[in-house]
């Protein structure tokens, strides 16, 4: 071990002094600095005029003057009519105040409305078996926008009737309101199409 120790110090010290002796060599091929000095150069600093104003500007400022609104002539009106300050009271009173009767006031009247319908998942055995088909479902849709009482009417195969079922649930609609008020819709169809192209 203390060879080793020896050897690789000895090796280290002897590529160093080689490394030492090719630099300095390489220093004295390199030609010498130039005798003469080089030209020195000097700085002249110049004052740049300033930045001219776009004559735009200058008009403008040439041209102001104080402004001095003019105030329209107003026509005499009786003093029982004319407030404090100078303004004109209006000839009739304000308009009537609606009655406020809740938040079901500001919705307006309409049909109902589908916001969300989802495609159904294609049953995994009915692909594998290349079969194609169709289910009718029926269901209610409550005031808050969703589905509920979700029934197959008929379909072309059983299989197809599950996911028709959980495409259904996740339906979601804008409630039918009749006088400011949601209403529950009962009975209505949507018919699921399960095709091998889509």
């Amino acid at each position: 071990m203390f060879a080793n120790f020896a050897t690789a110090i000895t090796s280290s010290t002897a590529v160093t002094l080689a490394l030492l002796y090719v630099m300095n060599l390489l220093i004295g091929i390199q030609p010498q600095v130039l005798a003469e000095p080089r030209d020195r150069m000097d700085l002249v600093w110049i004052h740049a005029p300033d930045p001219e104003e776009p004559p735009d500007t200058i008009k403008n400022k040439l041209d102001r003057k104080t402004f001095e609104p003019t105030v329209p002539p107003t026509t005499e009106v009786p003093s029982n009519q004319e407030s404090t300050i100078g303004f004109r009271l209006p000839r009739s009173g304000p308009p009537p105040i609606r009655n406020y009767t809740g938040p079901e006031s500001l919705v307006q009247d309409g049909p109902l409305v589908a916001l969300v319908r989802p495609h159904p998942a294609y049953p995994a055995r009915a692909l594998q078996s290349g079969l194609e088909g169709w289910v009718v479902v029926r269901f209610d849709v409550l005031a808050n926008g969703t589905v509920a009482n979700i029934q197959v009417v008929e379909s072309s195969n059983p299989m197809f009737e599950n996911s028709a079922r959980r495409a259904a649930t996740r339906f979601r609609f804008k409630a039918r309101v009749i006088e400011g008020v949601a209403q529950v819709t009962t009975g209505v169809e949507n018919i699921f199409r399960y095709r091998m192209e889509d």
